[in-house]
């Protein structure tokens, strides 16, 4: 794409199961896209969807040009289809929301305005207050605790959401990773200073069309994926098991050597036989503690499955 014919926005908008809001969503950003009379293209990755919202996207990419239509050969993820979005974003800055319309399109000059005005390369679209999270109150506490688990990963002291709008060299740097348990919060806490992140109030809608994505077996393997890919957390913890057990096991042991000596009373030989046993689980557990924390870096480092697989695009000019 020749530099001139460049967009100044980039919609990523991954797609699962949302063929009823699609229309909706495009006519939204459509109306206010014209309001700020700037260029953009939105680009909608079909996440292996099992209803038809991959022929609902056909349709509306052949009446809209500067949508980017990109199926996915199999449900790699929100993160993933997001990733897969990215890479092919050619705007100056890149806007990430949800399909369902809870992400409102009239918010996005808020974001970007917030972005200029404090001289930022990454802002999140912060919902206002809890009554603005229309998700029902089991469902915002499963949210949340993945949000606070997020910011605790990221270490970086700011709250995140999906709604968020980057810079371009953000979104390049982005780009280069490929690795098939992403999470991009983490991925732009590695690579954009705090001082250039923020947040900016902004609504948050109820859904109106449809079920959300997200159940709570889902929101569970989201936040165990977090834990499993991205901290050593559940090693550091058999390593900290293992010196519980051995302190334990070593000071029963003085305790009961102490009350031979000074009791004369004999010690049953299944106390001796007890103390073996969990003395020696617990310097195994130490051990392996110790292997594992060299073992999860290793994995983190040479996982190669695919971040995802494109079955077919659809774009202007494109047969």
């Amino acid at each position: 794409m020749a530099k001139e014919s460049l967009p100044t926005f980039s919609i990523v908008v991954p797609v699962y199961n949302s063929q009823d809001s699609l229309e909706k969503l495009v006519n939204r950003l459509d109306s206010v896209f014209v309001k700020l009379n700037t260029t953009w293209q939105l680009i909608l990755v079909n996440d292996c969807s099992k209803d038809k919202s991959w022929d609902v996207i056909q349709s509306i990419q052949s009446k809209h040009p500067q949508i980017i239509a990109i199926n996915l050969l199999n449900n790699f993820g929100q993160p993933n289809a997001i990733m897969c979005g990215l890479n092919h974003a050619n705007g100056k800055y890149i806007i990430t929301m949800d399909d369902d319309l809870q992400h409102p399109p009239e918010e996005i000059p808020k974001l970007y305005h917030y972005l200029l005005k404090h001289n930022l390369s990454v802002v999140y679209g912060q919902y206002q207050s809890n009554k603005d999270r229309k998700r029902g109150l089991l469902r915002d506490i499963a949210s949340l605790t993945v949000h606070k688990l997020i910011s605790k990963i990221t270490g970086s002291g700011y709250a995140v959401t999906s709604y968020r709008i980057m810079d371009q060299q953000v979104v390049q740097n982005l780009c280069k990773s490929s690795q098939y348990y992403v999470m991009i919060d983490v991925l732009i806490k590695d690579t954009v200073s705090p001082m250039y992140i923020g947040t900016c109030p902004v609504e948050h809608h109820e859904r109106t069309i449809g079920k959300s994505n997200y159940s709570y077996k889902k929101l569970a393997m989201y936040a165990l994926n977090m834990i499993f890919t991205f901290t050593t957390w559940p090693l550091r913890l058999a390593t900290i098991l293992g010196l519980i057990f051995s302190a334990i096991s070593f000071a029963a042991a003085l305790f009961y050597v102490v009350y031979y000596l000074i009791a004369g009373i004999n010690v049953s030989g299944w106390t001796s036989l007890m103390l073996s046993v969990t003395f020696l689980s617990g310097v195994i557990l130490f051990v392996l503690g110790i292997i594992g924390e060299y073992l999860g870096r290793i994995f983190l480092n040479v996982s190669n499955k695919p971040q995802y697989i494109i079955k077919e695009i659809k774009q202007k000019n494109q047969k």
